[in-house]
């Protein structure tokens, strides 16, 4: 079972909302928790933003930068609108580089993706951010096919399910009492992932969906993970009002490491816009590229790594083919 980093980010973050009940100073923790994970499944909507910082490294690439993410989810989770604003400074066998980019996801179901990439500059240029390319796609709502759901769009989408999970997969390290943010008496907890209660909750998923589950695997990745962070469950409604995770080591899918650090404040719990298509999007498809001129597609960083029996015409046919399946 493939396991989405970024889920695993959101399974900490979001939380939903219950009926008001007395505040309860006193009251236990794992008595919140569990108040607050049966409060999660009345969850209909919410909005949120989040901030963090990330650090990443592999064999081929380090990236240090900064995100920030303003959302919302609907249907209990299963849709998403968000703006993801992100800046990053990355070394690779190329040399140094930066990037920033701001990028739009509607998820309105598992079917029915959308991507806008608002702008994304490289500076300089890579192999991978060719001038010619963003050009393409900029400014443009696109309907993705699960086919051709390029890997920037598969790597920010969340699983909404997992949005699910929230204090469900937790512990409490520590209780910092009752205190005040924005005006509303809230329970201020240190939290640990709890890696057994995360497992479960995956494998009730995988299940639920019908997939096959690789419990070794995903033990081993959550294994990996060393997490520690802070909530704060408001003492009246028990919506989470506030999060903080610091994610000390996190596995990469191309077997890096990762570490990020984030914030996510909250807001218009069960009170959050509808979420709808973006209007005048088009199907895409990588025969759209089909038009760029081979440079765009094959510049010469990437084109000096490829047998030069291989033409251009034979690229474009192994694209073909790759779309067609």
């Amino acid at each position: 079972m493939r396991i989405h980093r970024l889920s695993f980010v959101l399974c900490f973050a979001l939380v939903a909302c219950s009926n008001p009940e007395p505040v309860q100073p006193d009251i236990a923790p794992q008595e919140v928790l569990q108040r607050a994970t049966r409060a999660a499944k009345t969850l209909e909507s919410a909005q949120y933003v989040l901030q963090g910082e990330f650090d990443s490294k592999t064999d081929a690439l380090s990236a240090l930068g900064t995100v920030r993410m303003d959302g919302m989810l609907a249907g209990g989770g299963e849709q998403l609108r968000f703006q993801m604003d992100l800046t990053a400074d990355m070394e690779s066998i190329e040399g140094n580089s930066s990037l920033t980019g701001t990028l739009e996801v509607v998820v309105i179901s598992e079917e029915e993706v959308y991507m806008n990439i608002r702008s994304l500059v490289s500076q300089p240029s890579s192999a991978l951010f060719q001038p010619e390319l963003i050009a393409t796609l900029a400014g443009q709502w696109w309907l993705l096919s699960e086919d051709d759901t390029p890997p920037m769009a598969e790597s920010v989408t969340p699983d909404p399910r997992l949005l699910q999970a929230q204090a469900q997969v937790v512990s409490v390290t520590r209780d910092r009492g009752v205190v005040s943010i924005d005006g509303r008496d809230v329970h201020h907890y240190d939290v640990a992932l709890d890696k057994i209660k995360l497992a479960e909750y995956l494998s009730a998923v995988a299940l639920e969906k019908g997939v096959d589950f690789d419990t070794k695997e995903t033990t081993d990745a959550i294994e990996e993970i060393q997490a520690s962070g802070q909530l704060w469950i408001d003492a009246e409604t028990y919506y989470v009002q506030k999060i903080n995770w610091v994610v000390q080591s996190m596995p990469l899918d191309n077997g890096g490491t990762a570490s990020i650090s984030f914030t996510v404040n909250f807001r218009s719990h069960n009170n959050a816009p509808a979420i709808l298509p973006p209007t005048g999007a088009k199907q895409f498809s990588p025969g759209l590229l089909y038009t760029l001129p081979s440079k765009a597609l094959f510049p010469e960083e990437l084109r000096n790594q490829i047998p030069a029996e291989y033409s251009d015409e034979d690229l474009f046919e192994v694209l073909q083919q790759m779309n067609s399946y």
